[in-house]
Formats: C-alpha cells, structure tokens, sequence
C-alpha cells in the first residue's frame, strides 16, 4: 500500500491562487455573461387588447386592485393600460407563451379558465400546465390549447370607472373579461398583442 505524500508548500500556495484567481475573476465573467441570457428568458409586456374598443388609451389584462391591494384570488378583467405608473399587476411574461402559459412573474402564477364552458372566468393559479392553463397565441387570438375554439374574451359592456379612476384625474377604466367561442362577430373583442410598456414618466390623462 503506497503512502500518500502532503502536498509541498509551493502545491498548496499555487492550488490556493488558483481558488483565488477564480472567485475574483473567472465567476464575475461567468455571471456577467450569463446575466442577459437570464433576462432574455423573461421579456415583461403588457398583454393589450389590438383594438381600442371604448378606451381610446387602450385596456390591458389586469388584476383587481393596485399594488399592496392587488387581489390574486380575483377573476381577471381589463383595465386601462397603465402606462407611466406602477403596473406589475399588468406584466406578463411574453416568452412563456412559447411554453403555452400566460404567466405573470411578479406573482408567479398563471392564467387559468374556471372551465372550458363559456361565460367562464379568468383567474390566477400556481403554474401546473394544466389543460386550463394551456394557451396559444393564434392570429392574435388567446386561445385554449386543448379547445382551440375558445377565446378569451372582453365582455360586451361598456367600461366603467375603476374605484381609483372614480377619485383620480387618471380616470382609469375597467370591464369584465370572460371565455367565449372564438366568432368573427366579435373578433374585435378577442385579438391581443404583447407590448412592452411605454417609457415615460406619469399617467396618460383621458384624451380630450
């Protein structure tokens, strides 16, 4: 049986600078590198609706409430796009759609249909890629993977004041968002599009 013999002084010095040499240099390139590739994965848009309809600033998919009162346990709607102000509740991941999920990384959930009925609501659940969870972004259409006939819908009604949009200049608006067959009678009503948000600073004020 051979005896193992301890490394020289030298050995254990070269082998420490090497250690050294790594954590200050070669890891922070490592990590610098892989920093873009990271974000890539994760583009956050809003998910706007193509036409205007009765909100000329445009509505976006939106949870209830607003920052410490955004309420996650709530059927979606559409809200006025907020451009200009706090909106996580409104960011969406456009690359997971590639995964066939609509998925919000400020909360880390995903859009999931309460059936595959129509008239069903829209709420947030855990990402299970679950038959309800599972969307395609076809022709500008939301649709249902496994039925591909269903659409997510804005509701007929006109828009409404929001609770903030009844108090604050802003005037921000809402309406209800649903499933609903996919129909050329309402088409206008059912063609969405990923968009990053504006670049500025303050809300855009109802149009004169």
């Amino acid at each position: 049986m051979g005896v193992r013999v301890p490394p020289s002084a030298p050995e254990i010095f070269k082998e420490s600078l090497l250690k050294k040499y790594f954590f200050l240099f070669i890891f922070p390139f490592l990590l610098f590198v892989s920093l873009p590739m990271i974000h890539a994965q994760e583009k956050q848009t809003f998910l706007k609706a193509f036409y205007p309809l009765d909100e000329p600033r445009f509505h976006c998919i939106d949870i209830p409430g607003h920052k410490t009162r955004v309420k996650t346990e709530r059927p979606l709607v559409v809200h006025t796009c907020k451009e200009g102000i706090w909106h996580k509740d409104e960011l969406f991941d456009s690359r997971a759609i590639e995964k066939n999920q609509l998925r919000m990384p400020e909360y880390d959930l995903c859009v999931q249909a309460e059936s595959n009925q129509e008239g069903a609501k829209l709420v947030l659940k855990e990402c299970k890629k679950t038959d309800l969870q599972l969307w395609e972004h076809k022709n500008y259409r939301l649709v249902l993977k496994q039925h591909p006939e269903k659409c997510i819908t804005i509701r007929p009604e006109a828009s409404r004041l929001t609770r903030g949009g009844r108090r604050l200049p802003s005037k921000h608006m809402a309406r209800s968002l649903s499933l609903e067959n996919c129909s050329e009678e309402i088409f206008h009503r059912q063609m969405w599009r990923f968009e990053e948000p504006q670049n500025r600073t303050g809300p855009v004020m109802p149009f004169k």
